[in-house]
Parts: structure tokens; C-alpha cells; sequence
């Protein structure tokens, strides 16, 4: 899927912003200040219902102003349908999100967030391998949010049943209520961890050869802990640490608590990789599940690339874009300048950010 047109209202500096972006490149470029990262956290907003850069949504609504809106029309893979989102976030509390989908009201964010898929690279991406666990399971349920039909419901169902044990716990409740929901919490977190072994089982091959040209002096492992110990099942093991449980007051093994471990030459790659290697790592992981994506459903990514130059030289910078043109992606980037290296492209647009919203930016 590609975005034909994009419409951003009351999103941080920008006021007002309308473009009709190109189906390969768009380099949006300007001074710092200007809203080249507000333009990607916009699009990010839409594909992934979140900032990649901030968590309240509040703080996402230019100043004074009641509400930020955002609206894109999508062009679907080999087809000539077209969608139209848009959704509508307010300052006030007690009004709830809006969103439309080709003029049809929804109230799950999922809804809209299926309709394109987006990967952003941007200078805090080192957190998919720095940061915790949560990080590197949200990596993986990205993927099977896409390719899987109905997991976003069989990881809601898992939300919800955790949450009504732990709830059991705090309140001390019998051993034989909380084993109720023991039964429906295993038999739902084995399906879960079976489906991210195989999603990750189909994209090993993908990244793998990714990382022969971006890193190829090294040699990776990446292998998935599921939330408990192999060769037990799930149940056994709430069972036998149920006590355990209690005084936590909260359920230690499950799928929640899964991780996947990066080894770079048998040592934990946040040991061994420099920042520069780090961010080319993520880079490869991402390519990857754009790539997989692409093989298992004709569905392609849209890549949202903040502050081009930062961590990565020019031969990195080269290898990188390469691979973007080569997958036929939609690509938005951000530089200082419209001096840019690309490669070979069938359409490229150039986006001064600050003479597009002189009008408008605060």
C-alpha cells in the first residue's frame, strides 16, 4: 500500500499541511524546528495508532489549538482500490477518539492501523535491542498482526484473561477459581508463542541474508524465549508457582514476559555492535519484515526514516536506500538538506517542510 494523499491538522508545529507524496521517495528536508519529524510522526500515528516518539497524546496537539486530525488516502497493493482513513484525537478527556474509515465510523484503532503498514527507523531505534522485552515482542507482533488474520483477537483475549488473574491474585483468591483461568490463560498463550516461533521461523531466512550485506564480518542468533521454561507447558507452570504468584501479586510466566535474544559472535549484540552496527542490525530486522510481509501477502511497507544521516555513513546510507528501492517501497525521509545521495528511482519528490507550511507553522 501507498499513501496518494495526506492531510495533517493540529499535529505539534504543523497547522495545516496537505501533500500528494510520490509512490517511491519523498525526502522532506529543512532546518531543525521546521516539522520534518512532526510529518513522519503523523503518518507513524496512523500506521501503528501511536508516536513513535511519545506515548501521550496530548502533547501530540499543537498548542491552543482543541484537537489534532489526521486523514490519508491509500492506494492497496496491485489493485486500484483505494481507501480513505482519518482519524481525530481531542485535548479533552471526555471526548472520545474518531476515527473513519471510507466514511465509516469505527472505535478500534486496529481497524484503521490494518490498512497500511509502517516501519519507522529513527535515532531512538536502538531500543529494539537495547531497551527490554517489550520492544522486541512488539517486533514480533507487528509481523503477525499483518500476516495472521484474527491475532490481534487472540492477543486482546490473552490481555484480558491476564489481567482478571492477576486481579485474583491481589484479591487472594481459592486455588480452584484462579485454575479456571489458569486453563483459558495456557491454552491461549500456547497458541500465541507457537505462532510467533513460526512467524519468526519464516523470517530468519529473510534477515539473515540481510545481514550478509549489511554486517557481514558477523555472525547472529537470534533465538525466542517464550515466557516460561522449554520443554514445560504453560500450565504446568502457573500451577506450580502459584504461590509464588501470590506474593508478586501478578502472573510471572506467560507469552507477556516473552523476549527474543540477539547474539552477535556468541555475545549479546548490545555487547559487540558499535551504534553505527546497531542501527544497521535494526535496519536489516526491519528490511526483513517488509520483505516477508511482501512474500506471504503482496502487501508492501511504507518507511518512514528520521534523520537519514544519523549513526550511519555514506556507504551504509547507500546500502540501505538500495534495499528500500529494490523492495518497490514508499519511503519518507527526513535530512537538513536536499543534498541527498539516492539511488536509481522511478519517482522521487523533494519536500521543503518550512516554505510548504510558512503560513501555517507556529
Amino acid at each position: 500500500m501507498k499513501i496518494e494523499r495526506l492531510n495533517i491538522t493540529n499535529f505539534r508545529n504543523l497547522s495545516s499541511l496537505c501533500i500528494e507524496p510520490s509512490p517511491n521517495f519523498n525526502v522532506i528536508f529543512g532546518n531543525n524546528g521546521t516539522g520534518k519529524t512532526s510529518l513522519l510522526e503523523a503518518i507513524s500515528y496512523i500506521g501503528l495508532g501511536r508516536s513513535f516518539r511519545q506515548s501521550r497524546f496530548q502533547s501530540l496537539i499543537k498548542e491552543s489549538e482543541p484537537f489534532f486530525a489526521i486523514n490519508a488516502r491509500i492506494l492497496n497493493d496491485d489493485s486500484s482500490y483505494v481507501d480513505e482513513v482519518g482519524l481525530c484525537r481531542f485535548r479533552e478527556r471526555n471526548k472520545p477518539l474518531q476515527i473513519k474509515i471510507n466514511h465509516q465510523s469505527s472505535n478500534r484503532i486496529s481497524d484503521i492501523v490494518s490498512k497500511l503498514s509502517v516501519q519507522v527507523i529513527h535515532p531512538q531505534c536502538f531500543e529494539l535491542i537495547l531497551g527490554g522485552p517489550e520492544y522486541r515482542r512488539s517486533f514480533i507482533d507487528w509481523g503477525l498482526f499483518y500476516s495472521e488474520a484474527g491475532y490481534i483477537d487472540l492477543w486482546n483475549k490473552y490481555q484480558k484473561i491476564l489481567v482478571q488473574r492477576n486481579s485474583l491474585l491481589k484479591q487472594k483468591a481459592s486455588d480452584e477459581y484462579i485454575e479456571f483461568w489458569d486453563n483459558i490463560l495456557s491454552e491461549t498463550g500456547e497458541i500465541i508463542s507457537k505462532k510467533r516461533e513460526d512467524y519468526l521461523n519464516k523470517l530468519l531466512p529473510f534477515l539473515q541474508k540481510n545481514l550478509l550485506n549489511f554486517l557481514p564480518n558477523f555472525s547472529f542468533d537470534f533465538v525466542y524465549q517464550k515466557g516460561w521454561e522449554n520443554g514445560s507447558n504453560l500450565g504446568s507452570m502457573l500451577a506450580l508457582n502459584i504461590e509464588k504468584d501470590r506474593l508478586l501479586g501478578y502472573t510471572f510466566y506467560g507469552c507477556h514476559r516473552a523476549d527474543l535474544k540477539i547474539k552477535c559472535n556468541q555475545f549479546a549484540a548490545s555487547e559487540m555492535l558499535s551504534r553505527g552496527q546497531l542501527k544497521l542490525l535494526v535496519c536489516a530486522m526491519s528490511l526483513a519484515q517488509g520483505q516477508l510481509l511482501k512474500s506471504l501477502s503482496s502487501k508492501s511497507c511504507i518507511y518512514l526514516i528520521d534523520d537519514l544521516s544519523s549513526e550511519l555513513d555514506l556507504t551504509s546510507r547507500q546500502l540501505l536506500l538500495e534495499h528500500l528501492v529494490s523492495g518497490d517501497n514508499q519511503v519518507f525521509l527526513t535530512n537538513i538538506s536536499k543534498d541527498i545521495e539516492l539511488p536509481q528511482s522511478s519517482s522521487t519528490s523533494f519536500l521543503d517542510i518550512a516554505a510548504s507550511i510558512k503560513d501555517y507553522i507556529s
